[in-house]
């Protein structure tokens, strides 16, 4: 009778055990998913500023700028939540950074996408093919349009459809006209038909997509301006007001009626954020 309640208890401790180890595994396999799932952003994002660095070292290089940030503001104000605050800021410099590069390159390839298409339609009525067009039009571009016709080319090359050549392309740069391009293209080559209007019609569209986008963008430029303005002056005064006085502000966080107004000050703060940002978006 002893025997079985301790064979009854051992395959308990095992089934339990074997929960655990199961619980345990599921928990490590989605960090796992999440964490792919996080580098494989960053690498599609790097990709598209045409930086040269793998992601895990981009990862790297946010976690210094966080342990960066936390220790200077720290050191500055005596207080942990604003160390905090700047650890969090200084892990998403180098992300905005890489956004304003990706930012800056779609838009120069956006308004060179014109032209390039221009001098492939030339090309296509000068007896060319399509591919020895897109080769002349990477040629007598600059970057960054350059460079992504080249690819093309050269993936074409070695072994990949058009196809499948021009839709890297496509998610690559993630810009609209380039899509809209890519759409028809494959669309052309499937059903036929003149593929040099089809390359003027596209090109004419995106440069009154662009000169709209331009009108847009300088209407909407003050507005901007003073979302950023109204954003940063409440930071602003605190860094201030911390190295001045780091006494007066330490209340706010210390005290349980100043955190409940701080908590109340952010979640304002990003609704009035995210009402300013949906205001001056337009899509063209």
């Amino acid at each position: 009778m002893i025997s079985e309640t301790g064979d009854a208890l051992i395959d308990d401790i095992d089934i339990a055990s074997e929960r655990q180890e199961a619980k345990e595994k599921k928990i490590r396999v989605k960090k796992s998913t999440l964490m792919s799932k996080y580098l494989e952003k960053k690498r599609k994002k790097l990709t598209q500023a045409y930086i040269l660095m793998k992601p895990e070292e981009f990862m790297l290089l946010s976690l210094i700028f966080a342990v960066i940030g936390f220790g200077l503001l720290n050191v500055l104000t005596n207080l942990v939540l604003i160390g905090i605050i700047g650890g969090v800021v200084g892990f998403m410099l180098p992300d905005a950074y890489i956004g304003s590069i990706k930012k800056k390159r779609g838009l120069k390839l956006n308004n060179q996408l014109p032209e390039g298409l221009n001098i492939i339609a030339n090309g296509l009525r000068a007896g060319l093919s399509f591919s020895q067009a897109v080769s002349i039009a990477g040629k007598d571009l600059e970057s960054p349009i350059s460079d992504e016709f080249t690819k093309v080319i050269r993936d074409n090359t070695l072994g990949k459809t058009m196809e499948d050549s021009l839709m890297d392309f496509s998610k690559r740069t993630d810009d609209e006209d380039v899509d809209m391009f890519v759409t028809a293209m494959i669309i052309q080559r499937q059903v036929g038909g003149n593929l040099s209007e089809v390359l003027d019609t596209i090109s004419n569209t995106i440069r009154e997509r662009v000169r709209l986008k331009g009108q847009v963008s300088t209407l909407t430029a003050q507005s901007k301006l003073s979302a950023i303005v109204i954003c940063l002056l409440p930071i602003g005064l605190a860094l201030i007001m911390s190295l001045i006085n780091p006494g007066y502000i330490s209340k706010l966080f210390t005290d349980p009626l100043g955190l409940v107004m701080l908590g109340g000050a952010i979640f304002l703060m990003l609704i009035g954020i995210f009402i300013l940002t949906r205001l001056v978006k337009i899509d063209v």
